[in-house]
């Protein structure tokens, strides 16, 4: 959806404010969310939020890639289960997003990632001075960031980019970062960003896994009463 004037005379919708995108999201959940996981899922709702209703949103499958990453890794031990994807649902239905449009175009990026177009890329990242092929689907993907406009870069887009590596080198974790920012140059990212983004995103995962288990001592009848959860950051 586009937000902004027109420059015609048909009107256009206002630009909706973080509360009316929160108050959509809790109409589409309207259960409430354990403390442990609520603020993850306000960041990530604020998060895509302040990206769409910038000037320079476009909607690319890498960022797709990176909202299904995020949200599936960070509520992996949400219980119950419905309750999970009602909220994905919710979150994509807040903003005008379709959630099997985004799992369908994450799904499909991993996919390529996972058959050939992931030896093609291998091939390609052991010799980056070469232009991404137009040839294979993967690398037409990825060369699609590069149609003007190229969509405005968020922390989602990195995650996307990490997840793609990922499954393009599974067995080779200690190549993920320099393959990241091999493709960051390649689509013209600002290379210490997406570091940073992913460095807060392993951090947020470490506290959120910490809240968790402090959470299953609660429930398995811990000493503590009533002990201070870990703050999770913002993702």
């Amino acid at each position: 959806m586009k937000y902004g004037l027109s420059e015609g005379t048909a009107p256009v919708p206002p630009i909706p404010t973080v509360a009316d995108t929160k108050r959509a999201f809790y109409q589409y959940h309207p259960r409430p969310i354990h403390s442990v996981y609520q603020r993850v899922v306000e960041e990530l709702l604020v998060e895509m939020h302040l990206l769409q209703v910038n000037v320079g949103y476009r909607y690319h499958p890498l960022y797709a890639l990176g909202v299904v990453t995020s949200f599936d890794t960070l509520m992996a031990h949400y219980t119950p289960t419905a309750h999970r994807d009602s909220i994905f649902q919710a979150l994509c239905r807040a903003l005008n997003h379709d959630p099997e449009t985004l799992r369908a175009d994450a799904q499909r990026l991993k996919n390529l990632a996972q058959g050939e177009g992931g030896t093609a890329l291998r091939a390609w990242l052991a010799q980056p001075e070469a232009p991404l092929s137009a040839d294979d689907p993967l690398q037409r993907e990825l060369q699609s960031w590069l149609t003007p406009p190229p969509p405005k870069y968020s922390r989602l887009v990195g995650i996307g980019l990490l997840t793609l590596v990922q499954c393009v080198l599974p067995q080779q974790e200690e190549q993920w970062l320099s393959a990241v920012q091999t493709l960051a140059r390649a689509l013209n990212l600002n290379g210490e960003k997406v570091e940073r983004d992913l460095d807060l995103y392993r951090s947020t995962l470490e506290r959120l896994t910490q809240a968790q288990a402090v959470l299953a001592d609660i429930l398995k009848g811990g000493k503590a009463k009533n002990p201070a959860l870990p703050e999770v950051p913002a993702s």
